[in-house]
């Protein structure tokens, strides 16, 4: 008998089409509609999530998928048209996976992220003395990316995944990229048309630097064969000729047997980013602010929230993005981060500058180890910056804390508003917030915020 592999929840593809309406645009940038639908004999409503659609538009959407939040479905044609929607500055748009709102003017974007946060803070139940006006960077300004490579047998596909789908698609025109990346785009795709057999498969990792573009492989198996490409002498050596003729700053290699540590294949001199007056050479792979524009922005937001005061706790410090352009104001900081290469980054930077004095730090996962009460008693004010899943351990603790402000930076509004919500029912006041769009044309937000310490500062009046 003919079994027919479907993974779970996918629908046929011969699944009957719908006509939605569009009622609004959700977190994850599709827009959102209800449809009736009858699948396994039971006919149901369901919300049903389509990109590349907006509020007001009705659409012919053909189903993908059924689960427990809804349906996914495709675009087949668009009835009526939203006024609000724009020509796609990208050809790749909307197949590529980089970019959600490429059909969406820019204004419209920039209110409906303003709205995801505070639709957040209010079902948080905090209200900031002020919303701070949004900032936007420049197109054209994202300066790291991870790029997906696939040798095939007429050509190589090279780009992002595509939406809904592990299918590579070649950002074409792409308005989000620094013009450096795109141009290496087009380089890496000549190295795996001259390195990769039929089937294997690359991943590109880039950060642009001071020097050029840090470049981090990972390589997998080639087809069937058990000799991994990171073994191949050979292409270890067209590797480091390609890192030589490209001019990148750095090119180091993810073996197939062990992701934990990158292989330096070509660095000629440590390369480095310089935050503040402070130069630091953060490994491969490092996570970065998305663009020099964004990363501006929070430094100066951060630098207001920390004002005179003279300690600091950098939380989630990372490579010392935020707290290391003010090393030099403050007579103590204490950068706190799990990755040990970005903390020991952090370490050589302040102290090639003279400034090692000044800078404590710990390696700590601070998801599950978070900094006590006792440990935050000493510092004045305390920069956060955690990841998607937030700080729910770490802001309850400096809930119950005596630090007088808190920089707070996030790149999701649900967990924002958690833990925002967490500050504030521990005295804590939050004074104000701005959204920061650094990734253009996606749903990513990046937010920051300033909390004040009413019950320290009660206290201290006492």
């Amino acid at each position: 008998m003919r079994r027919h592999h479907r993974k779970a929840g996918q629908l046929p593809k011969n699944a009957v089409p719908i006509e939605v309406v569009i009622d609004h645009v959700g977190g994850r940038g599709d827009g959102v509609g209800t449809a009736t639908y009858t699948h396994n004999y039971e006919t149901k409503e369901h919300l049903v999530f389509i990109p590349a659609t907006l509020p007001t538009e009705r659409v012919i959407a053909q189903p993908i998928s059924l689960s427990g939040q809804g349906m996914k479905a495709r675009i087949i044609e668009l009835l009526e048209e939203s006024p609000d929607r724009q020509a796609p500055a990208c050809d790749a748009f909307p197949a590529c996976g980089g970019c959600s709102f490429q059909h969406w003017h820019p204004d419209k974007v920039s209110k409906w992220k303003q709205q995801q946060v505070e639709h957040f803070l209010f079902r948080a139940g905090v209200s900031p003395g002020q919303y701070r006006p949004l900032h936007a960077s420049p197109m054209n300004s994202r300066r790291r990316a991870t790029f997906h490579l696939k040798r095939l047998s007429g050509g190589v596909a090279a780009g992002f995944h595509e939406r809904q789908g592990q299918r590579i698609i070649d950002p074409v025109g792409c308005s989000i990229l620094h013009p450096d990346l795109v141009t290496l785009l087009d380089q890496l795709r000549a190295l795996a048309t001259d390195i990769l057999p039929t089937g294997a498969m690359i991943d590109a990792r880039v950060n642009l630097l001071d020097q050029g573009p840090c470049v981090q492989l990972a390589m997998a198996e080639t087809g069937k064969s058990t000799h991994s490409l990171d073994k191949s002498p050979d292409i270890m050596t067209a590797l480091g000729s390609w890192a030589v003729a490209t001019g990148l700053a750095r090119l180091s290699l993810l073996p197939s047997e062990n992701r934990a540590t990158a292989i330096p294949l070509f660095c000629p001199a440590p390369p480095t980013l310089k935050f503040g007056d402070i130069n630091i050479s953060p490994p491969p792979g490092a996570f970065l602010q998305a663009s020099t524009d964004g990363e501006a922005c929070l430094q100066g937001a951060v630098a207001e929230i920390v004002g005179t005061a003279k300690s600091a706790v950098d939380l989630f410090a990372g490579c010392g993005t935020l707290s290391l352009p003010l090393v030099r104001t403050l007579s103590s900081l204490h950068a706190v981060e799990q990755d040990q290469g970005a903390l020991a980054s952090l370490k050589a930077g302040v102290d090639s500058a003279g400034l090692g004095a000044r800078v404590t730090t710990r390696c700590s996962d601070l998801a599950n180890a978070p900094l006590t009460v006792e440990d935050l008693a000493n510092f004045d004010v305390a920069i956060i910056d955690p990841p998607r899943n937030g700080a729910a351990a770490q802001t309850m603790m400096l809930a119950k804390s005596g630090v007088q402000r808190i920089a707070m930076v996030s790149c999701n509004p649900a967990t924002f508003a958690r833990d925002a919500a967490t500050l504030c029912d521990g005295g804590f006041v939050c004074d104000w917030v701005q959204v920061i769009d650094q990734f253009r044309m996606t749903n990513h937000i990046e937010i920051v915020a300033q909390f004040t310490n009413g019950s320290a500062r009660q206290r201290r009046s006492q």
